[in-house]
């Protein structure tokens, strides 16, 4: 007898990703907040945003602006404006390669940096470049050389 696939939502089809998990909607809130504080006015974070990166759109859960760069006034649905940083967190049905690949994307598009948070170890990497990052896990501070932006990561997961 034949496996089934499962069966991919509305939400999975749109946007090239699963559905967020409780967990993964909580990091994505703090994250925001943390970051909105953290960088001031000089930055936009964003969530969910379209991003015409390509022929294809990408989503990341959170994206990093330059507010300078945004116009705010003219309604989008998918900006052709490069984040500055691309933030994504890997939701249980994931697989890491996934979200590598998207971050090969962000970075031939103009992405500075991408981070890649891991809920189930409590951590993030920080990538500069394809293959390049830094990892930060239990109370230490990320530091992002792309925005400024410091994050003690162990608040996040809370």
């Amino acid at each position: 007898m034949e496996a089934l696939a499962p069966e991919i939502s509305d939400y999975e089809l749109e946007r090239g990703k699963p559905i967020p998990s409780l967990k993964h909607a909580i990091i994505q809130g703090n994250l925001i907040q943390f970051l909105r504080l953290n960088l001031g006015n000089d930055y936009l974070v964003l969530p969910e945003l379209s991003l015409a990166l390509d022929a294809q759109k990408a989503v990341p859960d959170v994206s990093i602006f330059l507010r300078s760069i945004i116009d705010a006034t003219i309604e989008q649905i998918a900006v052709a404006q490069i984040p500055r940083t691309a933030i994504e967190i890997l939701s249980p049905t994931q697989v890491i390669a996934e979200l590598l690949e998207k971050a090969a994307r962000y970075f031939a598009a103009g992405v500075q940096s991408y981070w890649l948070v891991v809920p189930e170890l409590r951590a993030m990497a920080v990538y500069s470049e394809p293959g390049k990052y830094k990892y930060f896990y239990n109370g230490q501070t990320l530091s992002d050389p792309a925005t400024g932006a410091e994050v003690v990561v162990s608040q996040l997961f809370d």
